[in-house]
């Protein structure tokens, strides 16, 4: 059942539009208008408030649920996330660092509710959007809800990390899932001068597509995590293993709650460790006084006071120590200095320059 739009609904959006445009998230008259004028209660029926709380259009607080800036996860699979809507800021800044032009042709990779592929189709025109969902409900879901406000993209069901190659060449491309490692497929599929704005790590990257395959750029300022990639069936995060039993164990020098105190850190670690999840332990009074590390190939770090914990084939905290270094020494930069190329080899994280490359483990 689709939610009809309401005056309360259409008042709350202007509330948070103005909100964040307070907060400098929202400073284009083109993205305020199109943010005004849709509904994002249409594509969020339904949503989890932590994994025991589930709101529905029935309960009286739903509504202003929806038009706040948080992200609002509406799929659970086993008890774990696995689709959710965006914190409107964060979507709105990434829409404003893909810098669209009237008419520019844009492919979207992970549809979840709809909602960004109809901001799009609002701005750009519904002939001119392109997205892709890997969960087939969610697709059919989207789709549905798109249409009954008035909006008709291409939805299509697969796998993101391929795009789509039948509606190259796109001007711009969006992803709204979390990458390690960016599909080179994309720049194929944009055309030089274009635009990709995607989450890499616990971070968002911005490339222009240039001349001979390669596409480069910088991170955006603004913090942002995002549910990994997935194929259609799978979380896409890395559940946590457990305890092992029978862990190596030594001491170390970095404090557990050094990583956590600057969220620059956090950042780097997510591209210097890759294929890792991350996670601090708190007390009573919330303050971090241990921290874990683990990779899907069962490695295994966990950090209390000055003793570590590793097992598995890679010795995470190892890892993690020698990426701290390498940060201190270059004078604890934030996540906008640090810069992405991707060509037919792969792909480089760099500080500042193309050619100061960020070591990576693994």
């Amino acid at each position: 059942m689709i939610t009809p739009d309401t005056d309360e609904a259409r008042r709350l959006r202007r509330g948070l539009a103005s909100a964040l445009a307070e907060k400098g998230d929202l400073t284009d008259p083109g993205w305020r208008k199109v943010f005004e004028k849709v509904p994002r209660h249409v594509f969020v029926p339904e949503f989890w408030l932590g994994p025991d709380r589930r709101l529905t259009a029935a309960d009286v607080d739903w509504l202003s649920h929806v038009y706040t800036d948080d992200v609002l996860v509406t799929q659970m699979t086993e008890g774990a996330a696995t689709s959710s809507s965006t914190a409107p800021g964060l979507m709105l800044v990434m829409l404003h660092a893909l810098d669209v032009t009237d008419g520019a042709r844009v492919l979207e990779v992970a549809t979840g509710t709809g909602y960004n592929a109809a901001l799009l189709a609002a701005r750009l025109g519904s002939a001119n959007v392109t997205t892709i969902e890997v969960d087939p409900e969610l697709a059919k879901l989207a789709e549905e809800r798109l249409n009954a406000c008035g909006y008709t993209p291409t939805v299509l069901t697969g796998d993101g990390r391929a795009g789509h190659p039948a509606g190259t060449p796109y001007d711009r491309l969006i992803a709204t899932c979390g990458f390690a490692q960016l599909p080179y497929a994309w720049v194929e599929q944009v055309r030089p001068g274009g635009v990709i704005v995607c989450p890499l790590g616990w971070g968002t990257v911005r490339l222009t597509v240039e001349d001979g395959g390669t596409a480069s750029g910088r991170f955006l300022a603004t913090p942002s995590y995002f549910m990994t990639v997935r194929s259609n069936g799978e979380t896409g995060s890395v559940p946590y293993p457990g305890d092992p039993q029978n862990p190596d164990e030594r001491a170390t020098h970095l404090d557990p709650s050094a990583p956590f105190r600057d969220d620059a850190f956090p950042f780097l670690l997510s591209l210097a460790v890759p294929g890792t999840a991350q996670a601090s332990d708190l007390d009573d009074d919330r303050r971090v006084i241990g921290c874990r590390l683990w990779a899907a190939d069962g490695s295994w770090a966990r950090v209390e006071g000055d003793s570590v914990r590793q097992a598995g084939p890679r010795r995470l905290w190892g890892e993690a120590e020698a990426a701290w270094r390498w940060w201190e020494e270059q004078g604890r930069p934030g996540r906008d200095r640090f810069g992405l190329t991707v060509d037919r080899d792969g792909q480089r994280v760099w500080l500042d320059s193309t050619d100061h490359l960020l070591p990576v483990a693994g």
